[in-house]
């Protein structure tokens, strides 16, 4: 059966038909969000506040108009994220452009840089996982890989949640857009970790050395301890799977084992299906800006896009929503000033699937590879083929334009 998705295009030629203002409100407005809330309902708009030197992230004045808008319908709007892998900076010593996201403190120093505060939202900021990514709910699931999810624990809070996601490329995935913002963004830091790595999660104690406690002091639960005779031991009933205890290990004692890209994408898909279970498919409201299309996702630095900017696209079904955005992407004309300028061989004034051929990781060596031969890889497609599969959408639609008139 095919799903509804709504489509406002970024062209704009008066006030009455702004991007931010007028068609972000009324692409959930077409979803029926004014039928569904009532007075007091508490939303969460979840979006992605930007690694620290992003510039591609969406503008803070989209989610204000959508938190105005949830006013007006006398709903209780929060702005939220959720808590990165890895260190904070000041344990780690190191920037790296992934820096600024692993806990609330050091999130929210980012998004007041790029913005997002509690004054220019008009509503609390959050982050989904709590202050330190520990905060979450145990969903089980019939999955691909994971038969449980560690979702996002505030969102118990909540009784709607609008996920306001920005749709670009993904060097992993192949493309960020809705799924990837349920499978990635609203569960835990340790479901992030476990959807990038494995759900394997062992001690080699032999090669602790004795006298180092790096584990001990950074593990927020105290799951971790050294007694006099030194010897490391793990309370597993206090751990919450942050995995700070690996990031600071330089010796190897953690083990969580790894995954190829296509496990990656499918570990990120079932922990989508969790989050969706967990919260109920019909609380659940869809938008995808697709502007500022670059290869790279927000958690790191920014390109040019590599197309032009299309719009604001709504649905209650993410993997038609997602499917729409790749399509819709795939149709437009190449940017010639972009990172798929340098591809050799490709046709740049015709209509094609671009993101077969931008950057991604090498799965032989692990690297970046910019692909400038043109090779072909079609891994964006695993999320929306698995998505399918796991009866999260469909992947077949109805493109429906919405016109908005202009006075002038």
């Amino acid at each position: 059966m095919k799903s509804d998705v709504y489509y406002f295009t970024a062209r704009s030629q008066s006030h009455e038909q702004s991007m931010s203002k007028v068609k972000g409100p009324l692409s959930l407005k077409k979803l029926g969000f004014e039928e569904k809330i009532r007075s007091g309902d508490k939303v969460v708009v979840k979006t992605h506040f930007g690694a620290l030197e992003n510039t591609r992230y969406l503008r803070p004045s989209y989610l204000r108009f959508l938190c105005d808008y949830i006013k007006e319908l006398d709903g209780i709007p929060s702005l939220a994220e959720s808590c990165g892998w890895g260190l904070p900076e000041h344990i780690s010593g190191k920037h790296t452009e992934y820096s600024g996201r692993a806990n609330e403190e050091e999130y929210l120093s980012v998004a007041l840089q790029h913005g997002f505060t509690s004054e220019t939202m008009g509503a609390p900021i959050l982050m989904l996982d709590g202050v330190d990514g520990t905060d979450y709910e145990i969903q089980k699931i019939s999955g691909k890989n994971f038969k449980e999810v560690l979702v996002g624990g505030r969102l118990r809070e909540f009784d709607f949640l609008v996920l306001a996601t920005h749709f670009k490329g993904h060097s992993g995935t192949g493309f960020g857009g809705a799924i990837k913002n349920l499978g990635i963004g609203c569960v835990s830091k340790g479901g992030k970790v476990q959807a990038h790595m494995s759900k394997k999660f062992s001690l080699k104690y032999e090669k602790c050395v004795l006298d180092c406690e790096k584990c001990v002091d950074v593990c927020p639960t105290k799951a971790l301890s050294k007694g006099d005779d030194r010897i490391l031991k793990k309370d597993w009933d206090k751990c919450r799977y942050c995995y700070l205890c690996r990031s600071v290990c330089e010796q190897g004692v953690f083990d969580i084992g790894n995954s190829t890209n296509e496990e990656f994408i499918t570990q990120m898909v079932d922990n989508a299906k969790g989050v969706v279970e967990y919260f109920g498919d019909n609380k659940m409201f869809y938008i995808n800006y697709a502007i500022d299309i670059t290869w790279q996702c927000d958690c790191g630095s920014s390109d040019v896009p590599f197309v032009p900017d299309i719009g604001i696209l709504s649905s209650l079904d993410p993997v038609a929503l997602d499917q729409a955005c790749v399509d819709l992407t795939h149709e437009s004309m190449i940017n010639p000033h972009s990172i798929l300028s340098v591809v050799k061989n490709l046709p740049k004034n015709a209509n094609n699937e671009w993101f077969s051929y931008i950057p991604r990781f090498d799965p032989s060596s692990g690297k970046l590879d910019l692909n400038e031969d043109g090779n072909i890889s079609k891994h964006w497609e695993i999320q929306l083929k698995v998505a399918e599969e796991l009866g999260l959408g469909s992947r077949d639609y109805n493109l429906i334009n919405v016109d908005i008139e202009s006075s002038k």
